[in-house]
């Protein structure tokens, strides 16, 4: 068998992948579905005094809308008059819209100086409607919101526009954009959408538009690959300062703007060291803490995210960093409400979907917490959290279970003492049906848990086959596809006990950062 420090490289990395792809799946579908249901709002609110429908497809009524032979005002208002059909249509009929053409003539409208004008509608209202039309499109697939590319150099100058109106629908196209994939992220980031919408998120006392901007920017600042320099060019960290600062006031975040500000620090916090050294110098933990007593699981996800960020190491180390180490005793203080929410996510009678959810980012925090220092995790078992773990990995559903077993993990792998704390908690055989999973991070760290119970447990060649460990470990060995991961079940199976390698304890650099950080 290779050396161990060779087989945690490979290691490092397939995790790393697997990691990072889980977590965007995850990230991502929470906010596609909070999106969703705002947008679904929106459409019903659009409905309710809308334009009769006339029975015509959305084809026939795009080649009226296109029609530019006659100009006149009653073959404008009568274009008009399409034009608010077939927003309805395409709230209702969202594949039709590449076949129908209507993105092109939608763009070409709205790059006009005055589109359809008629003595019966203010270009306002034509571009609300245009904008309306285009949010509908881009909120569907990439094909469609491909074709919608053209007009943001357009719905950047929306967005500054004196009409508040007008901003915050140019502003929703934008997030709606930004939020399919990373081409369209980048292609928005090069044009200058960011600074525009820092300056709106500057005005809270314009709760609407700087909510509706702030999640353009989180939407923005989503995926590893995107950096936080711009963000930071832009003025962005002066802006999050004084709208989270306390007390509240008109020139501070409401609580639905405060929402929206976590989940973008949520992405920021995980980009560039130096840019959460910033942020954490100029006092980001004790901004967020008193946010940290609310009840609203929608803020209390991206805060935990943020928390967790903060205890992570650089991916080219496996520990954290001494610099951060004043900010994560400063999040677990005495007077911090952190450990005490984080028992409070973790009881076991919190069995609904949005409890199971903050119980798995809780056991993600808890894991990265462990990684940290030996008095941290001290803190930890102080706060009787060890119990509710193994509570929680033998009773909760997978996604809880699999954060669970990295924190415990990196718990036992502290000392020998806190090994034996692990192990009373009866984990040894959850941690071998674990190896059965199709997921490799979770293979690869149960075998980390069962190398160091062979290694360091007293009696731990007989726990671990006591508990039907060699058939568990020979289902690795011979049927799992990562060759690092196969070489590692087989050395294990022998009792094979390779000394210690370079890649540090527990869940190591490569484990504790999110899956969401590069």
């Amino acid at each position: 068998m290779p050396p161990r420090h060779s087989l945690k490289k490979h290691d490092a990395a397939a995790e790393t992948r697997t990691l990072k792809a889980r977590h965007q799946r995850t990230t991502t579908q929470i906010r596609k579905e909070k999106h969703h249901a705002i947008v679904q709002t929106k459409r019903r609110l659009m409905s309710v005094d809308q334009t009769p429908l006339t029975g015509r497809s959305i084809i026939e009524l795009v080649q009226i809308l296109g029609d530019t032979t006659n100009a006149s005002a009653a073959t404008n208002q009568t274009r008009f008059e399409t034009l608010q059909e077939i927003r309805v249509l395409l709230a209702a009929h969202e594949k039709d819209y590449k076949q129908s053409g209507i993105v092109p003539v939608l763009v070409s409208l709205l790059n006009s100086i005055s589109p359809l004008d008629s003595a019966t509608q203010t270009d306002g209202e034509v571009y609300r409607e245009i904008m309306w039309c285009l949010i509908n499109i881009t909120s569907g697939q990439y094909e469609h919101t491909k074709l919608v590319l053209p007009a943001v150099p357009r719905l950047l100058e929306f967005v500054q526009d004196s009409n508040h109106s007008l901003a915050e629908h140019a502003a929703w196209v934008l997030g709606n954009i930004a939020a399919d994939c990373k081409e369209f992220r980048q292609q928005l980031i090069a044009n200058g959408a960011i600074m525009p919408l820092v300056k709106l998120l500057s005005n809270p006392s314009k709760k609407e538009l700087a909510k509706i901007s702030a999640w353009v920017l989180s939407n923005l600042a989503r995926g590893f690959e995107i950096s936080a320099k711009p963000f930071a060019d832009a003025g962005i960290l002066p802006v999050v300062i004084k709208g989270l600062s306390q007390p509240s006031s008109s020139a501070t975040f409401s609580e639905e703007i405060v929402v929206e500000v976590a989940w973008l620090l949520s992405f920021l916090t995980a980009r560039e060291e130096a840019f959460l050294k910033l942020m954490l110098e100029n006092g980001l933990v004790d901004l967020l803490l008193p946010y940290f007593v609310t009840t609203n699981e929608r803020l209390l996800t991206p805060l935990l995210r943020v928390f967790g960020n903060i205890c992570c190491s650089s991916p080219d180390q496996d520990h954290t960093d001494a610099w951060q180490m004043p900010y994560v005793r400063r999040l677990l203080g005495t007077d911090s409400v952190v450990l005490p929410k984080l028992r409070d996510f973790l009881q076991p009678k919190q069995a609904g979907v949005q409890e199971k959810s903050l119980a798995a980012e809780a056991a993600w925090v808890v894991s990265n917490l462990a990684a940290t220092e030996a008095t941290v995790v001290k803190l930890l078992i102080q706060a009787q959290l060890l119990p509710l773990l193994g509570h929680q990995f033998k009773d909760g559903s997978y996604e809880i279970r699999r954060e669970v077993a990295f924190a415990l993990t990196n718990i036992a792998l502290t000392s020998a003492g806190h090994m034996e704390d692990v192990l009373a908690l009866d984990v040894v055989k959850v941690f071998l049906h674990l190896l059965t999973v199709a997921d490799v991070a979770i293979v690869g760290n149960s075998l980390r848990f069962i190398e160091n119970v062979l290694r360091v447990a007293p009696q731990g060649v007989s726990l671990v086959e006591t508990n039907e460990g060699i058939d568990a470990l020979e289902t690795v060995q011979f049927e799992c596809d990562e060759e690092h991961l196969s070489e590692w079940a087989a050395a294990l199976g022998q009792r094979q006990a390779p000394a210690s390698g370079i890649g540090g304890r527990g869940r190591g650099a490569h484990m504790t950062t999110p899956a969401w950080k590069k």
